[in-house]
């Protein structure tokens, strides 16, 4: 029997064949170029022709190129959005404008810049990609039974929900916020040292300066660092802790400053990191650092002082910011949460969503924990056992965070690799070793049923049949051609570049590409500190024809443009009796509109506000 399938003995390695350091590295570099291929392969004709499946990658290159046209590095605005009150400050960071407005600017000279900028979107979810690839190897290298760090990028390879954050012309952030968690969770099996939690305070400052999505995977593992301290008292984890909160308190500063400058150490924002946030974590690292001068004794005295570290961050947080407390989101107009907010599924519990987004988020950490429990109780070698617990803690840490925020299961996929590959290489060991003939084939059919891909589908075909409502949801989600459905095709939009540059009245899911490929101005788009603009927006749709009017006016806008298959207009359209949005659907339309054929042949509806 291998050692996958026995208790471990010690200092025990398995290596895989090839030696040491390159054979993962190899298999890697293979997987990696397996899936980029596949991906360029099904979305070919979506590269060629830009055709964003998401409106938020186009809002995001349309920011690269404003930062590329002489915009400051400091000014996130975007000016071309809610103009009537002089454009909206994005939460975005620099962190993600800056290799893509890198690159393009290389290509530039060579390609022209509208070449340079598809070649980017194309090529650079694949780079970052590799870049994940290359930390999940070299982390899970560093486990006993080696084979982990080649089967788990093989899995990477092949896992959707994984893979899709990392599909061509997807620039979002998503992709980084990943790659920052796989290096915190790289430095905690790490064994203890100062050094180790540097970089983790430091990946994760980095992490939470990208989107403040993060901050619950940075309390996760500051809290496993401290516990592990408190337990044990060890002066490596000591180090390891007091170098992960300093790093974490300098970074976040340090990142604020050089990526949005000196204002936003002094201006609050709770959907960023930002001031209340940086003070919080100086607040913990003050008695956390004091332990450096001594250790208590006890257990109880420093479980108390981290208890005080935790009191003194949440004080902080709340004396600077007290509004806060109450989550990022709080202060979202009721009408912007009915219409928008709760019809973003990625923000939403998992179990809101289809049964095959479900079983694809879920299914492979609960098949890494299993994976990771068996592991730890085959392993005898206690630094081995303390790696399979920070990764079993973790994994269930960021699956909680999964079932609640359906966007969190890409991290917990990452953090599952470990697990599930131990969970298909011990049942894979045992079926092999069986008598039997006919046994043994059950057993290696049941061992490839634990692979996540394999687990997650047959899950999904079973979750459909037990609820039509995922069944349902399901259709929603992956409709035949959702670039279709949503009218984001670029001949769609680009057609509007033939009216003269006014003010476009839009429902949100469409401002992004509107951004990127015309030359108009937009009332709002999906992003939610354009809160006022936003609820305006909704309101003037669902509203009545006067209502709908007085909005217009204030907001500026010169058009009205709309998807009619799109879902956020259905939305609108549904929402009561004789709203705008109902009239122009059934081409009854108030007496201060009229409408043009411009992008007719693509599905959208325009219309021309005209003069008082």
């Amino acid at each position: 029997m291998t050692h996958a399938g026995r208790a471990r003995e010690a200092g025990d390695r398995v290596d895989p064949p090839g030696g040491k350091v390159r054979s993962p590295l190899v298999i890697a570099c293979f997987a990696w170029l397996a899936a980029v291929t596949v991906q360029f392969a099904t979305q070919w004709r979506a590269i060629v022709a830009l055709d964003f499946s998401d409106p938020d990658d186009a809002m995001r290159m349309a920011q690269v190129r404003d930062l590329l046209a002489g915009q400051g590095w400091w000014d996130l605005h975007q000016y071309r959005v809610n103009p009537a009150d002089g454009g909206v400050l994005m939460h975005w960071s620099r962190i993600v404008d800056a290799p893509i407005a890198l690159g393009v600017l290389i290509l530039r000279p060579l390609f022209g810049q509208p070449v340079a900028e598809q070649l980017m979107m194309a090529f650079w979810p694949a780079m970052t990609a590799a870049i994940l690839f290359l930390i999940c190897t070299l982390a899970f290298r560093g486990l006993s039974d080696r084979r982990i760090a080649i089967g788990a990028p093989i899995l990477m390879a092949a896992s959707a929900p994984l893979m899709g954050q990392f599909r061509p012309l997807h620039i979002d952030h998503h992709g980084w916020q990943i790659i920052f968690a796989a290096l915190i969770l790289w430095q905690a099996i790490r064994p203890a040292s100062r050094q180790a939690g540097i970089f983790a305070g430091l990946a994760g400052a980095a992490l939470l300066a990208v989107s403040i999505e993060g901050l619950p995977i940075i309390t996760l593992f500051a809290g496993l660092a401290a516990i592990r301290w408190a337990l044990h008292a060890r002066p490596e984890d000591r180090d390891r802790l007091i170098g992960m909160m300093g790093a974490l308190a300098a970074g976040a500063a340090l990142f604020q400053f050089a990526t949005r400058g000196p204002a936003s150490l002094v201006d609050s924002w709770c959907d960023a990191l930002s001031p209340p946030y940086i003070a919080a974590f100086a607040a913990a690292f003050l008695p956390v650092a004091a332990m450096a001068l001594r250790t208590p004794r006890t257990v109880a005295l420093r479980i108390m002082i981290l208890g005080i570290a935790g009191l003194l961050a949440a004080g902080a947080l709340v004396f600077v910011a007290p509004q806060c407390a109450s989550g990022p989101f709080a202060s979202l107009d009721p009408v912007v949460v009915r219409f928008w907010y709760a019809h973003i599924l990625e923000g939403r519990p998992v179990w809101l969503s289809g049964a095959m987004m479900t079983a694809a988020m879920i299914v492979p950490p609960l098949l890494g924990l299993v994976g990771s429990a068996m592991a730890w109780r085959a392993n005898t070698d206690a630094a081995e056992r303390r790696r399979w617990t920070v990764i079993f803690i973790a994994l269930a840490g960021a699956t909680m965070l999964a079932l609640l925020v359906m966007r969190a299961g890409a991290t917990a996929q990452v953090f599952a690799l470990p697990g599930c590959v131990w969970l298909t290489l011990s049942a894979w060991t045992r079926a092999r070793s069986l008598g039997s003939a006919p046994l043994r084939m059950a057993a290696t059919a049941g061992a490839l049923m634990t692979l996540p891909v394999t687990a997650a589908a047959l899950s999904a075909l079973v979750l459909q049949e037990v609820s039509p409502r995922m069944k349902t949801v399901d259709r929603m989600i992956f409709p035949a051609n959702k670039v279709d459905q949503m009218c984001l095709k670029r001949d769609a939009v680009r057609a509007l570049n033939t009216l003269p540059a006014g003010t476009v009245l839009t429902p949100l899911d469409l401002g992004g590409p509107m951004l990127f490929w015309t030359h108009h101005k937009l009332v709002a788009t999906g992003h939610h500190r354009n809160n006022k603009a936003m609820a305006d927006t909704i309101n003037a749709f669902i509203g009545t024809a006067d209502e709908a009017e007085a909005l217009v006016r204030r907001r500026e806008a010169t058009l009205i443009v709309f998807c009619q298959t799109a879902n956020d207009f259905r939305y609108y359209r549904t929402a009561g009796k004789n709203s705008l949005a109902q009239r122009l659907a059934a081409g009854n339309p108030p007496a201060w509109l009229e409408p043009l054929a411009t992008g007719r042949e693509y599905g959208l509806s325009v219309w021309r506000v005209k003069p008082e």
